[in-house]
């Protein structure tokens, strides 16, 4: 009897030791996956590609691609013109309501990821009814640079834009820096 409670607990202490070091070799195992999207991006390009056709935009306005393990938000003007103030901030008019509201292109939400694909579910955005919309784009890293193309975009409806097929969005950012 004493044989075999001593191999017991001998039994519950390698079993408990063996479940310990297979827990932590799965967290440290997933720490190893960073993924290399994750941090803030600023906007230093923009092109818009057709077949024929290419338009740039050389010199955006402030723009920040934010990407965390979970969540990811995109913000930028596709404007080369600075957003003008409102006059009156507490105040606008219609006109400056409209026109801020064409200078600003902004989407949130959740993400998935291949090694070169990444999809885009907005649960935010800047056009009302645009939240459940998926934005679908390739991805290349060259060590801080990243050309983000978007290819497709589906609304909730899983309608398609006009351009959809047609012009793609080509992102060029470059990796902000901790300081």
């Amino acid at each position: 009897m004493k044989l075999l409670k001593i191999f017991s607990s001998k039994w519950v202490l390698v079993f408990s030791l063996t479940t310990l070091i297979l827990f932590f070799h799965s967290c440290s195992s997933k720490g190893h996956t960073k993924n290399t999207l994750e941090g803030s991006w600023n906007l230093t390009e923009v092109r818009w590609v057709s077949v024929d056709t290419t338009f740039y935009l050389k010199k955006p306005q402030l723009g920040l691609f934010l990407i965390t393990p979970e969540r990811y938000s995109i913000i930028w003007s596709p404007t080369e013109e600075k957003r003008k103030p409102f006059y009156n901030l507490s105040n606008p008019t219609d006109e400056e309501i409209k026109s801020g509201f064409r200078s600003i292109v902004f989407n949130s939400g959740s993400y998935s990821q291949t090694d070169s694909i990444l999809v885009t579910t907005a649960n935010l955005a800047k056009v009302p009814g645009f939240a459940g919309g998926k934005q679908f784009y390739t991805y290349s890293l060259s060590e801080n640079q990243l050309s983000l193309m978007m290819y497709d975009e589906t609304y909730p409806n899983g309608e398609k834009p006009k351009w959809s097929g047609v012009w793609k969005t080509n992102f060029l950012f470059e990796k902000i820096e901790s300081q």
